[in-house]
């Protein structure tokens, strides 16, 4: 099966593009740059904003399946260049889905969106996907727009098309923007004796749902394969965990007991993200998380050493 990947430069596409060879599929990558590794008639480069790029991509791969990660993945910026967001995450899903329908609309596809469309109210029993959305910022409306262009694609003209709703994945490999790969790197130091034994941290306090990558990956894949057409999946580990308790694990993974230093750029308000049912996931496709957070966070402070004595 030829399986395109938007996005597969960037984190969770990287991953999908391993599990994907590892199930024994044909991956095809579709980025901004050229994919690293990648034979160059199985990588792509274009810009989602650009129709062409996208029309002349899917002539070119004829994919029975894809995955479109290509986005802007850092909420933040939603309020920085709401724009750019809105552009590449909205418009540029819309561009992709009127390209799959105008020269390949039997490609069963996969729209990433994210649990932030439902906002940053905890209710008192997990999200399921009927759930009423409650974007809270800019990154998680254009995401939320992205989401339900989808599933009228699939209404509409009756195309293969599903969404999926992660919650937050973490993994070897993920930019230091995000709070473990923050810490990790930060940890290294301190144990390489590169920085003194002091973390900068922000609120601790806060809890996510914190999921592997790797898990992530598998479940895009099991989605491709055994979702039904026309459906969201939430996919969360359905375990929600502190900031501290992972700077915690983290710290036993470095073997230090630094000083925690509260950064006032770093710091948050206290708050706890909604918790996911993903039954739906599992009652379809049959996934469920195989690698447990002291794993994760084991593997994201190994990665980090390597990355660090890659730098010298």
């Amino acid at each position: 099966m030829r399986v395109l990947v938007t996005g597969a430069n960037g984190f969770a596409g990287r991953h999908l593009m391993e599990e994907l060879l590892r199930a024994g599929y044909a991956p095809y990558a579709f980025d901004q740059v050229p994919v690293e590794g990648m034979p160059r008639d199985r990588s792509f480069t274009g810009d989602l904003r650009h129709p062409d790029d996208l029309h002349t991509l899917i002539r070119a791969v004829k994919p029975d399946a894809c995955v479109h990660l290509g986005g802007i993945a850092f909420v933040p910026a939603g309020w920085t260049d709401p724009q750019r967001v809105f552009s590449v995450n909205l418009i540029g899903s819309i561009n992709l889905l009127e390209a799959l329908r105008k020269e390949s609309p039997q490609t069963r596809t996969l729209l990433v969106s994210s649990a932030e469309i439902y906002g940053r109210e905890p209710g008192d029993s997990p999200f399921t996907e009927d759930t009423p959305p409650a974007p809270a910022n800019p990154y998680a409306a254009s995401k939320l727009g992205a989401d339900l262009t989808a599933l009228l694609y699939a209404k509409r003209y009756d195309m293969p098309v599903m969404t999926a709703r992660p919650a937050n994945h973490i993994g070897p490999g993920q930019s230091e923007s995000f709070v473990a790969a923050s810490f990790a790197r930060q940890l290294a130091h301190i144990a390489l004796q590169k920085s003194p034994p002091v973390m900068r941290v922000g609120n601790l306090d806060c809890q996510r749902d914190f999921t592997d990558v790797r898990d992530i990956a598998c479940a895009y894949r099991l989605i491709i394969e055994n979702g039904h057409p026309g459906m969201a999946y939430n996919i969360s580990s359905e375990i929600p965990v502190s900031i501290r308790a992972i700077l915690e694990q983290l710290c036993q993974a470095a073997n230090v007991d630094p000083a925690i230093e509260v950064d006032p750029d770093r710091w948050r308000p206290a708050d706890a993200m909604p918790h996911l049912s993903a039954r739906r996931l599992r009652d379809h496709t049959g996934w469920t998380p195989r690698i447990a957070l002291a794993q994760t966070l084991q593997d994201i402070y190994q990665d980090t050493i390597q990355q660090l004595a890659g730098e010298k």
